[in-house]
């Protein structure tokens, strides 16, 4: 069966655009998109990832922090503080 996660990669990226001063303009919209069940949700934390990952990046970490800051802004958003 085919996957719709986006995968381990996207997510590091869409982390380390956020992070980026020019990157956090649009920090809502790409937190949104991966808060979906293509995203973070659709992780399934086996860690295959940083198994394969040429780089060795620390991919679980990234993947945690992304969903913190997706936990955060979804409550912030929820309360009319977030900025979309």
């Amino acid at each position: 069966e085919h996957s719709s996660f986006m995968g381990a990669q996207a997510l590091g990226q869409a982390l380390l655009f956020n992070l980026h001063p020019v990157g956090k303009s649009i920090e809502g919209e790409r937190l949104d998109a991966v808060s979906g069940e293509q995203g973070i949700t659709g992780c399934g934390n086996a860690q295959n990832c940083v198994r394969v990952c040429p780089k060795e990046l620390p991919l679980t970490e990234a993947i945690a922090e992304l969903n913190r800051d997706t936990t955060i802004y979804r409550v912030k958003k929820w309360l009319g503080q977030a900025k979309a």
